[in-house]
């Protein structure tokens, strides 16, 4: 007998219940159990990922409806700072202004309108303006002169844009203004001004003095469908547990 058909033989239990005998063998109850532990641990990160998503939708709801703060009431945390309402007397960098590429809305073809905003002599950010239609042809740029002089700027501050499908490198020629970017990166973008930026964006609120069409993403965490995997797993091991029960029982 080979030592596999001799494992195969060896049982890890014998329990007589009525005229039922449950008689699992070593391998079957090992394997069994190490799916159990995956799956299992599965539906719990999982069920963890759909309560920490809920969570977090709904601070970013209640964010939102805070009354707008200045930046020196602002956390130090990027994590906490983002989608917190701000209020402050800024002035545009009338001469720099970026267009970010490949935006769609409202069934248009266009791009982000983002332009720096100086807070103080010590303090810029990047604001989102919105988006714009694109012209005719792509080397007709849009017209996005911003307003002159210190003025209210207000909205939501945010990380920027993440990298999605590069269609192309970021263009780097100056040559004129505004320069369009294929995505935002807040380095490369001080290093071409030559002046530091703040570490988030600013998604300039509707109606506001400079504004174009708001175009703010909306955040859909989607923690129903993290509840969903994790109850499929829950179920499969479930349908696992019962599978092992039923095989390994036999009547006598």
């Amino acid at each position: 007998m080979s030592i596999i058909q001799a494992i195969r033989g060896n049982r890890l239990l014998s329990i007589h219940i009525a005229s039922y005998h449950f008689n699992p063998g070593i391998v079957s109850s090992l394997v069994t159990v190490a799916l159990l532990y995956t799956m299992m641990s599965l539906g719990s990160w999982q069920s963890e990922r759909a309560v920490f998503k809920d969570t977090l939708q709904q601070k970013i709801i209640e964010r939102k409806k805070l009354s707008a703060v200045g930046f020196d009431e602002l956390s130090d945390s990027s994590e906490s700072r983002r989608y917190i309402p701000i209020k402050f007397i800024g002035e545009y960098d009338t001469q720099h202004s970026f267009l970010l590429d490949n935006i769609t809305f409202d069934r248009q073809v266009g791009y982000h309108v983002l332009t720096p905003v100086r807070i103080n002599d010590s303090k810029t950010i990047l604001v989102n303006r919105g988006f714009v239609p694109q012209g005719k042809t792509r080397e007709q740029l849009p017209d996005v002169e911003a307003p002159n002089g210190k003025i209210e700027i207000s909205g939501l501050l945010d990380f920027s844009p993440s990298r999605t499908l590069l269609l192309a490198e970021n263009v780097q020629e100056t040559s004129r203004w505004p320069v369009v970017l294929q995505y935002v990166d807040l380095t490369e973008i001080s290093q071409l001004l030559d002046y530091e930026l703040y570490d988030m964006v600013l998604w300039l609120d509707p109606g506001t003095t400079g504004s174009f069409a708001y175009d703010l993403p909306v955040l859909n965490l989607n923690a129903a469908k993290n509840s969903g995997y994790a109850f499929q797993w829950f179920a499969m091991s479930l349908a696992l547990f019962i599978i092992y029960i039923a095989v390994n029982t036999k009547k006598h």
